[in-house]
């Protein structure tokens, strides 16, 4: 089978590094006789978003174009931390004829069990992003409380909510801020309104 392999490793990924993801994924297609048909590098990239990730890209074209059967990657993480990211991904991959293969998570979408482990696994890793946010929240409020200045992380739409912005505004381009905020639950107008500006979605 041809496979493509995927690694990326964050700046805040402190026991991971890229070489080490790729000795094992190429250790893995060997086991199994796979033929790696090439390998995606990104490094020093956040899973929060798809934007900068070149490799991540080029994988996708690589999906697109059907230049291999599978994706094998280290744990879903390594894609998308975000449960509608990951599904979509996780869809897209389906829809081009290419499974996806976590290696530690002994995950193979080929299986109507392996696509049920990968939707838990995707609502495990946004679980466990939420709480990494929660935990922040809660410790610079307790700074402030100590009257220690500290800076709020700056807000970002995820590819998904650009996607929905766009489809939304596409099928009906005189939608109005406050009907396409509707859409949105958990962001004010304002900040989504701003946001999608500075994506380029509205003008």
């Amino acid at each position: 089978m041809k496979v493509a392999i995927y690694a990326r490793v964050s700046t805040d990924d402190k026991d991971q590094n890229v070489e080490t993801q790729l000795i094992h994924l190429r250790k893995y297609a060997e086991a199994f006789k796979h033929d790696i048909v090439e390998e995606f590098v990104d490094e020093g990239k956040t899973a929060k978003t798809v934007r900068g990730r070149t490799a991540y890209i080029q994988m996708m074209e690589g999906v697109h174009s059907h230049k291999f059967d599978a994706v094998v990657a280290y744990k879903l993480d390594r894609f998308h931390r975000n449960t509608y990211n990951a599904l979509a991904f996780a869809e897209d991959l389906r829809e081009h004829q290419t499974d996806l293969i976590l290696t530690t998570q002994d995950i193979n979408t080929s299986t109507a069990a392996g696509r049920m482990m990968m939707q838990i696994l995707a609502i495990f890793a946004e679980l466990e992003s939420e709480n990494t946010a929660e935990r922040v929240k809660i410790g610079m409020e307790r700074a402030a409380a100590e009257g220690k200045i500290c800076h709020r992380p700056r807000r970002e739409l995820s590819d998904y909510q650009i996607d929905k912005a766009r489809q939304l505004i596409a099928a009906d381009p005189e939608i109005s801020h406050r009907e396409l905020a509707e859409h949105f639950e958990g962001i004010s107008r304002s900040t989504l309104i701003k946001l999608l500006k500075e994506e380029g979605v509205l003008t």
